[in-house]
Parts: C-alpha cells; sequence; structure tokens
C-alpha cells in the first residue's frame, strides 16, 4: 500500500493521544484526512485497529496486537535513515583498504592522521600486505580499495595511478658510495645487495631490472620486511635497493639515485571493476590522491 508508513504514522499518533483531533494537529491533517488514513490502513490489514465512539478512542485487541511492533518498525526506519544520513554526511564509517609496506611505514601515516582529524568518526581499517595479496583482497571484497603496484586488470581489478615511486640506493652514510648522487645501475652488478622476500613487488622488479641488462644481481641477506631489510643496512650489512617512500627519515641512512629509467614504478589505486567505494572510502581515497597525487 502507497503511504504504508505514513499510514503507521497516524495510527501511532490515535493511539498515543486516544484522540482523534489531538492526533490531527499532531500531523498538522485535518481531522477528515486523518480518519482516511486509518481507514485505508485498516482496510489494507483486514482488521479493525481502534474502536471510535463519541466520548473517546481505545484499541482494539488487532491494535494492540499490532501497535508494538508498528513503533518497532518505525523505530527502525529512523535508524536506517539516520544510520544512513551519518554515512553520507562522513559523521560515521568504516574504511578497509590494504596497501605496500612500504606505504604504510612512509606516506600513508601523515595522510591516516589528516584524515581522522577532518572525520573522527570514520574508523580506517589498514592492512599492510604485499602486492599479490592486494590484488586478492581486493577481488574477493576482503577490503574497499588497494594501494599498490598496477593491478591485473584482466582479473576484474581497475587501476588508477596516484604517484610515481623510484627505487633508490640505501647505503650508510659510511659507505663508499654514499657521497655519490647517482650511480648506474651496473655499477652494482656482483655487489652482495640485501633483498626482500620472494613474494615482494620490490624483490620482483629488482630481478627484473638486472635480468633486463644482463646483470648478476648476488644476494646478500634477505627478509621479509623492508624495515628489517633497513636495519640490517643499517649495520652495515650490505646495501638495498628499495623505494623512495621507504626511507625512515632517521638520517643514518643515503638514498643514491639509481641511473635507469626502469626504476619508476607506479603506485595507484586498485578497485574492483563495476563496484563503487563508500561515501567514506570515496573521501579517504580523494584525500589520499590530494596528499600524493
Amino acid at each position: 500500500m502507497k503511504n504504508s508508513i505514513q499510514h503507521i504514522r497516524a495510527f501511532l499518533a490515535v493511539a498515543n493521544s486516544a484522540s482523534f483531533a489531538k492526533a490531527a494537529v499532531e500531523l498538522n491533517l485535518s481531522p477528515s484526512a486523518l480518519t482516511v488514513q486509518i481507514q485505508q490502513l485498516e482496510e489494507w490489514l483486514g482488521v479493525t485497529l481502534l474502536e471510535r465512539s463519541p466520548r473517546q478512542v481505545s484499541l482494539t485487541a488487532a491494535g494492540q496486537n499490532n501497535r508494538g511492533p508498528m513503533e518497532k518498525l518505525l523505530l527502525d526506519l529512523d535508524n536506517i535513515v539516520n544510520g544512513s544520513r551519518d554515512l553520507a554526511a562522513l559523521r560515521r564509517g568504516v574504511v578497509t583498504l590494504a596497501a605496500l609496506p612500504s606505504l604504510c611505514s612512509g606516506a600513508l601515516p601523515p595522510i591516516l592522521k589528516r584524515f581522522r582529524e577532518q572525520f573522527p568518526g570514520v574508523e580506517v581499517r589498514l592492512r599492510d600486505v604485499v602486492a599479490q595479496r592486494i590484488d586478492a583482497m581486493v577481488r574477493e571484497g576482503e577490503v574497499d580499495f588497494g594501494l599498490g603496484v598496477r593491478a591485473r586488470t584482466r582479473h576484474g581489478l581497475d587501476f588508477q595511478v596516484v604517484m610515481v615511486d623510484r627505487l633508490s640506493l640505501f647505503v650508510p652514510k659510511n659507505h663508499p658510495l654514499a657521497k655519490r648522487l647517482t650511480i648506474p645501475l651496473a655499477a652494482l652488478a656482483g655487489e652482495p645487495i640485501i633483498l626482500t622476500g620472494r613474494d615482494s613487488s620490490v624483490r620482483e622488479r629488482v630481478e627484473q631490472l638486472f635480468a633486463q641488462e644482463g646483470l648478476a644481481l648476488t644476494p646478500g641477506l634477505e627478509a621479509n620486511y623492508m624495515s628489517t631489510v633497513m636495519a640490517l643496512v643499517r649495520q652495515g650489512l650490505g646495501m638495498t635497493l628499495l623505494p623512495e617512500s621507504a626511507d625512515e627519515g632517521r638520517g643514518d641512512l643515503v638514498q643514491v639515485q639509481i641511473e635507469h629509467a626502469g626504476v619508476n614504478r607506479e603506485i595507484g589505486l586498485i578497485t574492483r571493476t563495476g563496484f563503487g567505494l563508500s561515501p567514506a572510502a570515496e573521501q579517504f581515497a580523494g584525500t589520499l590522491r590530494a596528499a600524493i597525487g
């Protein structure tokens, strides 16, 4: 029945006030219009809800039985409407994203701080995982979106570039190469390099670069996390090739630029093809683009 919510509100107004006149004033209706709404509701339900007499209005058994469920229905509806408006106004919500570990330890924390200050009611859940896992989590709907290297769009993922990251050589301040501003990739052939784990997109890119140039890549130590790799370099156990964004800003390591176009890599938003983002997720993505785009 059209306007069923309006008719239910009319019935509850009469039931609560025990008066058609008072209910009509409350709802800003004429008594006759209110009477019509009650009659239409009774016809729709197939029961009489109100007993009318010149002196009073009382609930029938059916009216008493339906009053509680109708009140709950309107309360639930109000909660839905208010909750939806809160989500749309970013007063509440949850954003879940998966991002490369290098971004989680570098570019993302200041952005997360800014977003939280602007939208304190929105919870952000961050998953720091390797590139392949990001693709899988986005595709399976485990996260709203990902932030990583170019997605495999043929598998139902879209990719929008938000920044270009660059692989750099990291060495201790007392290393012979620390005084260099740039260095050709060929100069690193045969040098022991501390590598990230084999499921890392950085490891994959480093191996590709050396293979494309026909250079010998000599692995030194290996660690899963970039922070661990940086700690090993800090102890003088070798050098490493990591994204610029992995720099922890401690000042005890030096970045040397690699003279090779292939060290640039695109970082972007990874989303499911054909699926939109929630208002909170869209706002966070916009904050992200503005901050690092």
